[in-house]
């Protein structure tokens, strides 16, 4: 999306902001944060950004999947807002943020796309520019895997667009 079009959406509520509640993993468990974006929606998913802060000393994996459906669906988020809110009713998002922690199973379908590290006490931001898009009924999930034994506590947090399809 270029700066144009990004100030057009955000004009008309269609640019989001949320993040996960905090999340517990660690000693062989994991936890994960996610958008879905419902088989009936009628819009596609545009992702800006997506972040993971990490309140832990210790660092952790995370895995960006695609499609993963094998966790199940999560808790609904509540941390959700549209960036103008000057419009109203104040827009609410088509797509759901969600997350997981505590689990003992990894992924086991979907596309995993990429892994990174998100160090202690710091916040790794992963700039994407609208170029993820995401169609009816799929997803994308941030997987977080500790490296260490112990207990690590972190957020995710998502920035989008929705658009008609």
């Amino acid at each position: 999306m270029n700066k144009i079009e990004s100030i057009y959406g955000n004009r008309l509520g269609q640019y989001f902001l949320g993040q996960t509640g905090l999340l517990t993993f660690g000693d062989g468990k994991h936890a994960w944060g996610g958008v879905f974006n419902p088989s009936d929606s009628g819009i596609r998913v545009a992702f800006d950004l997506f972040t993971v802060t990490n309140y832990s000393p210790e660092p952790c994996a995370v895995e960006c999947w695609l499609g993963n459906l094998s966790l199940g669906r999560g808790s609904l988020s509540r941390h959700v807002a549209s960036v103008n809110q000057p419009i109203s009713p104040v827009p609410m998002p088509k797509a759901e943020l969600r997350d997981a922690d505590r689990l003992s199973e990894s992924p086991a379908d979907g596309r995993f796309s990429f892994v990174q590290l998100a160090d202690s006490k710091s916040t790794t931001t992963t700039d994407l520019q609208g170029m993820l898009i995401l169609p009816p009924g799929c997803s994308i999930i941030a997987f977080l895997r500790s490296q260490e034994r112990g207990t690590i506590r972190a957020r995710v947090a998502f920035g989008w667009w929705e658009d008609s399809e």
